[in-house]
């Protein structure tokens, strides 16, 4: 396993030196992401929690920003389609950055809750046009190839983000007198990831104009008669709710259980904010590695759907084992085999979704596929805080493997027999 490990990120070394500049730029994105999420994810519910608000609040606020994904996911999606891509890369993160600010300067709940729905917007639109750009930006020999090295280094990232999370505390502490697991660290840290926000605008704005946009034909922008039109064509295909209902079955499952694996861990092994920051370090590594592997996983099974199918179904084994284990041990090798699985299967699915439809169909696909995402993320949160104050975590980690199971039976049932798209190449890229 390791050799193959070191073989994969040989490869993707010599991968990138071949790449050209505009995709060597937004490659640089995820990994200032990658340690924006890390930090954040790692102490988004304790802040709130430190303010002395209750779960349900939470569960409320955790559901907040994919809920504005929810609402605005197709005028997005449309927006962008006429926009262009780098542009609305560009304006989605200046959105999401100052939004961010001015979410750590609420004291009230319903600044939270505003400030949190508007950085929804920001992210909305700038995932659901960063994967039709690195689509455009890439070739077909390499686009299994760099989605894939665009996943591993956001998680090879929330390696450094996490590790130096867990110890800012600590820092605080001993630089400002702030004691750790307070409102103050907590605040304190999470300010320090606005700053990241901020140098993600510089490698995309350094993207050469016109890099990623599809060739102007000399027709005039679509009526919204014509874009109305477009989507129903969009969505009358088969193959749109076949990716549709898969995504909505995994986004239900992890939204109930995902937001709160630091609490899970905290309030079952009593998990301190350091040894969170390891754990969740680790975590980032693991699933690197594992999703530089995923263009060999699916050459050796013979395509990325069979790939899909066996990496969800394993990280459905390593769920119930984080969830039902009574060692901290074991729960959290749980822990790391259901991320790093669940996560090699996101640029198949991503790589694979996106060559369903036309190129002018790719945004207003992507906002589809959000749709169905966020759905479970904009709803299930506060469902899962209601369910941990009644009944604990187990129901949740029951209700979790169902889905899981049901998406990755889907996945099988739909697309089985569907031929691979890329070339062999593009496979062991």
């Amino acid at each position: 396993m390791l050799d193959r490990v070191r073989a994969s990120i040989t490869n993707s070394i010599n991968e990138v030196r071949g790449y050209n500049r505009s995709v060597k730029l937004f490659l640089a994105v995820p990994v200032l992401f990658g340690m924006y999420y890390a930090i954040k994810g790692l102490f988004f519910n304790f802040y709130i929690l430190a303010m002395g608000m209750d779960k349900a609040f939470l569960g409320v606020a955790n559901g907040m920003t994919p809920m504005a994904t929810l609402i605005l996911a197709f005028p997005l999606g449309v927006l962008t389609d006429r926009m262009g891509r780098k542009r609305s890369v560009f304006l989605g993160m200046i959105i999401l950055a100052f939004s961010y600010l001015a979410f750590l300067a609420s004291e009230t709940e319903i600044q939270i809750l505003i400030t949190l729905f508007i950085t929804g917007v920001g992210e909305t639109m700038y995932f659901i046009a960063a994967t039709p750009l690195l689509t455009r930006l890439t070739t077909q020999q390499n686009r299994v190839a760099v989605f894939s090295l665009r996943s591993a280094l956001f998680s090879v990232a929330g390696v450094v983000g996490s590790f130096i999370g867990g110890q800012m505390p600590l820092w605080f502490e001993s630089l400002f007198g702030i004691q750790p697991e307070t409102f103050a660290s907590y605040r304190g840290i999470l300010f320090t990831v606005f700053f990241l926000l901020l140098l993600t605008l510089i490698p995309v704005s350094m993207i050469p104009k016109g890099d990623g946009e599809a060739r102007k034909t000399g027709q005039v922008s679509a009526t919204k008669g014509q874009i109305w039109k477009g989507l129903s064509s969009l969505l009358k295909k088969k193959v749109v709710w076949q990716l549709f209902l898969p995504n909505l079955a995994i986004g239900l499952g992890a939204a109930l259980m995902v937001p709160y694996l630091n609490l899970f861990l905290r309030e079952t092994f009593n998990a301190t904010d350091q040894l969170l920051g390891v754990l969740f370090s680790v975590s980032s590594l693991i699933t690197g590695f594992g999703t530089l592997l995923s263009p060999w996983l699916a050459r050796r099974l013979g395509g990325r759907i069979h790939a899909l199918v066996f990496s969800q179904a394993t990280s459905l084994g390593f769920l119930l084992v984080m969830g039902f284990s009574p060692w901290l041990g074991l729960a959290v090798l749980g822990f790391w085999g259901r991320n790093a699985f669940m996560n090699m299967a996101q640029p198949l699915y991503n790589a694979f979704s996106m060559e369903q439809v036309s190129e002018s169909q790719q945004g207003t696909l992507n906002s589809i596929l959000s749709l169905s995402w966020n759905t479970g993320w904009a709803l299930m949160p506060a469902v899962s805080g209601f369910i941990q104050a009644q009944y604990g975590f187990s129901p949740i980690f029951i209700t979790t493997g169902i889905l899981y199971a049901i998406s990755t039976l889907m996945i099988w049932a739909f697309f089985k027999n569907v031929p691979e798209p890329v070339t062999a190449e593009a496979l062991t890229a």
